[in-house]
């Protein structure tokens, strides 16, 4: 993303569901795209412990729109911040709670 005002730090566990401590944690934290944080928040895509994106195959279906901006980075490894990498608890959290969840 070159607009760096259309970026936005995204929680991996939600606010909401974070204690004081981490919602924080710079551990806890995605910097991605209003999109990307919106199909995040809503369990069309997470990551997994090696760091690579997953789309939600049972929530997203096959489509231009969709393959242009989610199925096209499906199993790629995201860019990760030189400190503070995201936690693997954060992430397990985001997949079991949140990914998951949202199967259909």
């Amino acid at each position: 993303m070159q607009i760096p005002k259309l970026l936005i730090a995204s929680h991996i566990k939600p606010w909401k569901a974070s204690t004081p401590t981490e919602k924080t944690a710079a551990s806890n934290g995605l910097l991605l795209n209003a999109f990307h944080d919106r199909a995040f928040d809503q369990g069309l895509i997470s990551i997994d412990d090696d760091y690579r994106i997953m789309v939600n195959h049972d929530k997203v279906r096959h489509s231009d729109i969709n393959d242009r901006w989610l199925y096209d980075f499906d199993g790629h490894e995201i860019s990760l911040p030189a400190i503070s990498q995201p936690s693997h608890e954060f992430i397990e959290y985001h997949h079991k709670h949140i990914f998951l969840a949202n199967a259909a």
